[in-house]
């Protein structure tokens, strides 16, 4: 799964819908299974990403409302760094500014 033919996925799009819904498919559940401890996580992620374009109704619309979705986790993962670099160095000034090892 290391490269990605963009051709291929668009001519199997526009002249076989279903064998390219069934091989998207059969590619995300191999992406998954290699993520072994995160597979409950990846596949409620792709639920609610397949859930967003479902609703969407447009595709223009669902890439706007799934960009919403990474935008706010990255928000979420800015305020954890900033939680977490408060805390180093608050340790820091409790060890006195001593190097890690």
């Amino acid at each position: 799964m290391g490269s990605f033919d963009f051709d291929y996925w668009k001519h199997l799009a526009e002249h076989d819908p279903a064998a390219f819904f069934q091989a998207r498919e059969n590619a995300l559940h191999q992406f998954i299974a290699l993520h072994q401890g995160q597979e409950g996580v990846l596949v409620e992620l792709q639920a609610r990403i397949d859930t967003t374009r479902v609703l969407a109704g447009s595709p223009v619309q669902a890439c706007r409302e799934i960009l919403g979705l990474m935008e706010d986790q990255l928000l979420l993962l800015s305020a954890q760094l900033a939680e977490l670099q408060r805390e180093t160095a608050a340790l820091r000034a409790l060890l006195g500014g001593r190097p890690s090892c």
